[in-house]
């Protein structure tokens, strides 16, 4: 499973040989919640449309799975994906609460994004994806690697 993170890691920022310290920090704070990192999980990403999915349910399943093929080589998008994931683990860590207030998360989100999200999520997790989608468009994995070990340790 490692050697799939690092090859994911590296398919999903660097484009180098090897991948980013930094987007290495980001799975190790993942894995160290005791969140599983899966790439391309069948069951899951058979669903072409899904990019990836964070699911957790106590003491049942706590699964980040990123859909790598789904993302046809958009490298940036895949990179949202995994911000965006990531956030939901910090999230989740926080009692499944914002990690900011929800008036700031409002006021730096486009108003696009604030009515799109309106019609596809139920109103108890509209806050929470609204955060994660504002986070991965304007922050980077060292923000998200913080997050997570503040909320999670």
């Amino acid at each position: 499973m490692f050697k799939q993170l690092i090859i994911g890691s590296f398919i999903l920022f660097s484009g180098a040989a090897q991948a980013s310290p930094t987007v290495m920090a980001l799975f190790s704070a993942i894995k160290d919640t005791g969140t599983e990192i899966a790439l391309d999980l069948p069951i899951v990403c058979s669903n072409k449309q899904l990019m990836g999915i964070y699911q957790y349910q106590h003491d049942v399943i706590d699964r980040l799975t990123i859909c790598v093929s789904n993302h046809n080589g958009d490298n940036e998008e895949l990179r949202d994906t995994v911000l965006h994931e990531a956030v939901h683990v910090a999230q989740t860590c926080n009692e499944n609460k914002p990690l900011f207030t929800p008036v700031s998360i409002v006021k730096a989100a486009d108003p696009e994004t604030v009515l799109f999200l309106t019609d596809k999520y139920p109103k108890a997790q509209f806050v929470l994806e609204l955060e994660a989608r504002v986070i991965a468009r304007d922050q980077d994995e060292v923000f998200v690697t913080d997050l997570i070990k503040k909320h999670c340790s």
